[in-house]
């Protein structure tokens, strides 16, 4: 799960991400405390921002990992059976993207005050 903030500046306004380890907005309260100070990577100008203003995002690169797995275990599978069970395979990438924006969702559904 990536967290990403808007700029502050009016002339950038572009998205910038932290990396944290919470699940939740409490988690990252005790992490990183009700504001934090973060330097836009586009335009340099440093933002304090309340935790309430990140937003969650679904990590893409465990989806990928997770695809490429997927893709390893089709061909392994279809080698050493001969018999197309790949089907079965393919769960793998739906349940980690489900899984993925399930955590998303609730993140952006709790606020603190």
């Amino acid at each position: 799960m990536k967290l990403s903030y808007y700029c502050a500046a009016t002339s950038c306004g572009k998205i910038n991400y932290i990396k944290v380890n919470a699940d939740n907005r409490y988690d990252l309260k005790d992490e990183i405390g009700k504001e934090f100070n973060e330097r836009c990577k586009h335009c340099g100008k440093h933002t304090k921002k309340h935790i309430n203003r990140l937003y969650a995002e679904p990590n893409s690169k465990i989806i990928w990992i997770s695809i490429l797995i997927t893709i390893i275990l089709s061909i392994a599978v279809f080698i050493a059976s001969k018999k197309y069970v790949i089907l079965l395979v393919y769960g793998i990438p739906l349940i980690v993207w489900k899984t993925q924006i399930a955590k998303a969702k609730n993140f952006n559904k709790l606020m603190i005050d």
